[in-house]
């Protein structure tokens, strides 16, 4: 066993990751998605590889770029932005303004993937729809994501993560049962999660080009994703019960909830088999209760009555003893416990640190900045950060001279019509005050003296 772990360990060394070809790359995405949703697809794409060239207005940029939890911001940024949108190439095109298409069609003709999440029909409206970029390039492959879906009777509603929790069923299922309180997934899971079902579709429909040739559309429902991940109405369909809001406790293990230690900290703790449910009663000195008729039986131990009669029992001998005692105990006698951990725990954990799934990132503009890592360890083609948000614009010289062979002339008149453009001094739009975008390379592509 001990070298499984040491063969596993080299081979997703993350010290290693650099060195490993991106298995995304050369696939280049027209991201026309903002705030987090859509842009969660196309961070994931961005993450393992994929060339994700992010469109936004001149001058005002994506809505989620000056929003951030509170008012509060890092170096005149959302710290939140840069974990969505990190590796992508940042340009700035004003769609309203006719000369725009000419460059849009000229970056759809290339890509191989095409995002939106505009409110259904508006891409259409604006000639970027899948209808006008399909005839370009009919091998692309077209996401809409939006929160009730492309037809049907919900399409015109808006809608954000809190809406489509609200209307897939999560939220009257999330909270305690018998109470009228009823609570939001935290963060913005809502945008979080189907961000990565649209990433997977998008791969699937990859996959079918592959051995087909031909791109699709792709319809990705927020509310519709969230769905996915309950079973409940498919049970209460069939047998006329509803499973019911369960708060902390887990209806399906035995002694599955959470408690609070005598040194005040918060563990989860439950016993899928009946061996984990034996270790648990070693440790607690209460070895009767396996012959106790209300849980000598998985089925008997899940009875409302009888699996909340042992949760008070744990919950007695959880509250007299230490976490790390408690820890130890599931550690030597095999039943499950975890703490509790809260953000500033997570991110200086050593042993998440050791395996990159939280890294600290050193950035050329903004510094050092702790992150997730990516979704999966892939042995072969590793995901990666490779930079993280950058101001409104700032790869517009680098995308249009070097990707669409635009002249410094082109350029300059694109400009002055206001078709591109950057940033003004709004925070989220503009560079941390210290920073010096004239000696930037990549800002200034294409300029006298840069390559």
């Amino acid at each position: 066993m001990n070298d499984y772990f040491r063969y596993s360990t080299a081979l997703f060394d993350p010290s290693k990751t650099n060195a490993k070809p991106e298995v995304l790359k050369g696939i280049r995405v027209l991201d026309f998605t903002h705030v987090i949703f859509g842009p969660t697809v196309t961070r994931i794409l961005a993450d393992y590889g994929g060339e994700v060239i992010k469109l936004e207005v001149p001058f005002y940029g994506d809505l989620w770029r000056p929003s951030t939890y509170w008012g509060r911001y890092w170096k005149h940024s959302n710290p939140t932005f840069h974990f969505i949108t990190r590796n992508k190439y940042f340009v700035s095109v004003n769609l309203k303004r006719p000369e725009s298409k000419e460059l849009i069609y000229k970056m759809a003709a290339s890509a191989d993937i095409v995002t939106e999440n505009f409110a259904p029909g508006t891409a259409e409206a604006w000639g970027v729809g899948y209808s006008q970029i399909g005839k370009i390039n009919p091998k692309v492959i077209y996401l809409s994501c939006s929160t009730y879906g492309q037809y049907g009777p919900m399409r015109y509603f808006p809608g954000w993560d809190l809406l489509a929790q609200a209307a897939s069923g999560v939220l009257s299922l999330n909270g305690h049962p018998g109470t009228e309180k009823f609570y939001k997934l935290p963060d913005y899971l809502g945008d979080f999660i189907p961000g990565n079902v649209g990433a997977l579709a998008v791969l699937m429909a990859l996959y079918h080009r592959e051995k087909s040739g031909k791109g699709q559309y792709i319809d990705l429902s927020q509310t519709e994703s969230l769905m996915r991940a309950l079973p409940h109405f498919t049970y209460r369909q069939m047998t006329g019960e509803s499973l019911e809001r369960t708060g902390h406790n887990d209806p399906a293990m035995m002694a599955a909830a959470i408690f609070k230690t005598r040194d005040s900290r918060f563990l989860a703790l439950a016993c899928a088999t009946h061996s984990h449910f034996a270790g648990l009663c070693r440790s607690m000195g209460r070895p009767e209760l396996l012959t106790d008729q209300r849980f000598a039986t998985c089925l008997a131990g899940l009875k409302k009555e009888n699996a909340a009669a042992l949760r008070d029992v744990v919950a007695q001998w959880v509250g007299a003893t230490d976490s790390a005692a408690v820890l130890e105990a599931a550690r030597r006698e095999g039943f499950a416990a975890a703490e509790v951990v809260d953000d500033k725990m997570v991110c200086q954990d050593a042993w998440r640190r050791e395996r990159g799934s939280v890294i600290l990132f050193n950035d050329d503009m903004y510094g050092e900045f702790v992150l997730s890592g990516t979704s999966a360890m892939l042995s072969r083609t590793p995901g990666r950060t490779k930079w993280l948000a950058r101001p409104l614009g700032y790869h517009n010289r680098l995308v249009l001279k070097k990707f669409l062979g635009l002249s410094e002339e082109e350029m300059a008149a694109l400009e002055k019509k206001k078709v591109i453009g950057t940033f003004d001094d709004k925070p989220g739009l503009k560079p941390p005050v210290y920073y010096h975008l004239d000696n930037d390379p990549i800002y200034n592509f294409g300029r006298k003296g840069e390559p």
